[in-house]
């Protein structure tokens, strides 16, 4: 059987403390509105539901929540007003949009309507909100990544007779915040049992055995396919326009999944895989949520003091 590799999106939003990067605009954008910073990768995208299983994971006790993310943003946001403040410009954040539900893809398609309207492609999401900068908004705030093509990025930036930080007030904001909680080892721990359990759960006996009811399932709709790895593995889905083929095999791999007990199979499986994982790094997983807790009450109090 085919091997799938974690979905971006599962690994990543269990991530505890990962890499935080500040972003901007492109070098060659200088627009009036400039974007909003990219989001932590340790950011789940939706809160839980019934099919959110990669936010229902033992591991992801040790990610932050979106409501938590949304805690964090908010502060750094802040940090980056109090910094433009300091070079004589205001900069009012964009308001925060309410979070949009993200599929959950760990165990491939899950949603029969997405399914039906888009197959196995992820439904469009909605543009983040901007907020509207002048240009010496966009380089204050976002440093040397707002130069233009060919501009010298080695050398100082300045604004006023003040030199501006490398990644801009936001960047130095976000990255200045999250030093005092770094925790590489445990982030690391964190990635790893995301990844292995993933893995160790698709050889996994009960799985196997449900992949084999889900695939019986999928040759009566006419579709062959030992395992949901290999139906979403189709070369002649994910590229060009969406094929009515790709739409009515996405529904009956959701449809089968359900009438199988595959996802519940499978999460309870991995469930257990990454308990076993999470008793031999739990010193390290311990720090880790210690971590959070302080990095999420210094954000509070920044908000409370703001």
């Amino acid at each position: 059987m085919a091997r799938l590799a974690i979905p971006a999106l599962s690994l990543s939003l269990l991530v505890g403390c990962a890499s935080q990067e500040a972003s901007g605009p492109s070098p060659a954008r200088t627009s009036a509105a400039a974007p909003e910073p990219s989001p932590d990768p340790s950011s789940p995208g939706t809160s839980p539901g019934r099919y959110d299983y990669t936010f229902r994971l033992p591991i992801a006790e040790y990610s932050y929540t979106d409501a938590e993310y949304e805690v964090i943003r908010s502060a750094e946001q802040v940090l980056a007003r109090d910094c433009m403040k300091g070079f004589g410009l205001t900069y009012r954040p964009p308001e925060s949009s309410a979070p949009v539900a993200a599929q959950d893809r760990r165990y491939g398609i899950t949603d029969l309507d997405s399914a039906r309207r888009y197959g196995y492609r992820m439904p469009p999401l909605p543009a983040a909100p901007k907020a509207k900068l002048t240009k010496d908004q966009i380089t204050v705030l976002y440093g040397k990544r707002s130069l233009e093509n060919g501009a010298d990025d080695r050398a100082k930036l300045e604004y006023r007779g003040k030199e501006v930080p490398d990644n801009g007030c936001l960047g130095k904001a976000i990255l200045d915040f999250r030093k005092p909680y770094e925790y590489r080892e445990g982030s690391a721990a964190a990635s790893r049992i995301a990844g292995d359990s993933y893995e160790a759960s698709l050889s996994a006996p009960k799985v196997q055995a449900a992949f084999k009811e889900w695939s019986t399932c999928m040759k009566q709709k006419g579709y062959d396919y030992p395992s949901p790895v290999d139906a979403i593995q189709s070369p002649s889905f994910l590229k060009g326009k969406v094929s009515a083929k790709e739409r009515e095999t996405a529904a009956a791999d959701v449809a089968c999944k359900r009438s199988t007990g595959l996802l519940e199979t499978w999460f309870e499986t991995e469930s257990a895989i990454q308990k076993d994982m999470i008793k031999k790094d739990v010193t390290l997983l311990r720090k880790l949520d210690e971590l959070h807790g302080k990095k999420l009450r210094a954000a509070r109090k920044i908000l409370a003091e703001a």
